[in-house]
């Protein structure tokens, strides 16, 4: 819907990511994954006596719809075991990451990931990786008040 923050660089700390990644349809499993991964990712949590450390955080490691490979995950302040074989820690490294925040609706998200790809050529940057959403609150809200950080990790050419 809206980008409500500049555009913007910054390194990123090393951190841990409890995580399920799948190859799925996006229009026909998304929703479905979200629900199962946020629940699996719960019970290891709870199983581990922990507490996430951050809303839910999306990786779309390509852009292919209809064979994305998407991964749900959590920061979590330490690592953790799973005997979920679904379940993963992860550890991301630091990195430099482009960043905007944007407000609204999930399926109104479009024009902000635009204008930040735009800005990540136009500054010199290249795309390092997966376009990462980190959901900052959660669907108790109304849908216009939504706010999710998207992030690239990127690197000047």
């Amino acid at each position: 819907m809206t980008r409500i923050s500049t555009i913007r660089v910054k390194q990123t700390q090393e951190k841990q990511l409890l995580t399920v990644r799948r190859t799925i349809d996006f229009f026909a499993e998304y929703a479905e994954l979200m629900t199962e991964a946020l629940k699996r990712l719960d019970a290891v949590l709870e199983e581990n006596h922990l507490l996430p450390a951050s809303g839910p955080v999306v990786c779309f490691h390509n852009v292919e719809l209809e064979v994305l490979d998407v991964e749900i995950g959590l920061e979590v302040a330490v690592s953790v075991h799973s005997k979920d074989s679904a379940v993963q820690c992860v550890k991301v490294p630091s990195r430099v990451i482009a960043l905007t925040i944007d407000r609204g609706p999930y399926e109104e998200q479009d024009p902000t990931l635009e204008d930040l790809l735009a800005w990540i050529e136009e500054q010199g940057y290249t795309a390092q990786g997966g376009i990462y959403y980190h959901y900052l609150n959660d669907e108790e809200q109304l849908p216009k008040d939504y706010l999710t950080e998207m992030f690239i990790p990127v690197k000047k050419k």
